[in-house]
């Protein structure tokens, strides 16, 4: 049991650590050193006996950021941006190009932007001969916090698009939202988007 503790306690801090590609991990246990590969069976001896550890990624892993946080798959890493001063960006996109983006802002109502960013996002689909269609909508997250916005639907003979925009918050500071998805979409990028809904919480 005791070699069992100091094993497991010793894979938390490393896979707390962090990366998402597999390699350059190193397990000490009782000041000796192994180099471990994610997924993969490694042998150790401890107290002398034979033990054999594996590390492995939570396929759901949770993305926190002051008091914002949601759900992730671990096979999509959210990244973060500063785009200035009073603006702080959280992007989560798969590489089919489907995801969402969080903005929070400072000294700026994120609601007086809503209809800017439908502009930004679907402008230029217009320009190409897209159909675009927008109407309100409102998202309502798990602690009761309701964002007001816009739906955004663009169509061409090709393809089609999804996006939600909506805005929380007063001219002190809020967040703005965006989900985008295509209608030929990986049942992945669909289950992440829902789950990215589902568990999204605001300062």
């Amino acid at each position: 049991m005791r070699i069992a503790f100091r094993i497991a306690a010793a894979l938390l801090l490393a896979a707390g650590a962090g990366a998402v590609t597999a390699g350059g991990y190193v397990l000490t246990v009782d000041g000796k050193a192994t180099e471990l590969d994610l997924d993969k069976d490694a042998q150790l001896v401890v107290d002398g006996k034979p033990v054999t550890v594996r590390l492995q990624r939570k396929e759901q892993q949770q993305f926190r950021d002051g008091g914002l946080s949601f759900d992730y798959p671990a096979s999509v890493q959210p990244s973060t941006t500063d785009i200035n001063g009073n603006v702080r960006q959280i992007m989560l996109v798969s590489a089919n190009g489907n995801g969402a983006i969080v903005q929070r802002y400072t000294g700026l109502d994120p609601n007086a932007l809503v209809d800017l960013m439908v502009s930004e996002t679907t402008d230029e689909e217009v320009a190409a001969g897209y159909q675009r269609k927008i109407a309100p909508t409102t998202r309502t997250l798990a602690d009761g916090r309701v964002l007001r916005g816009k739906q955004v639907r663009t169509e061409s003979k090709d393809e089609s698009w999804s996006r939600t925009v909506v805005a929380s918050g007063d001219a002190k500071s809020g967040y703005l939202v965006i989900t985008m998805m295509e209608d030929e979409r990986a049942a992945s990028d669909a289950a992440m988007i829902e789950r990215f809904w589902k568990t999204l919480k605001l300062d």
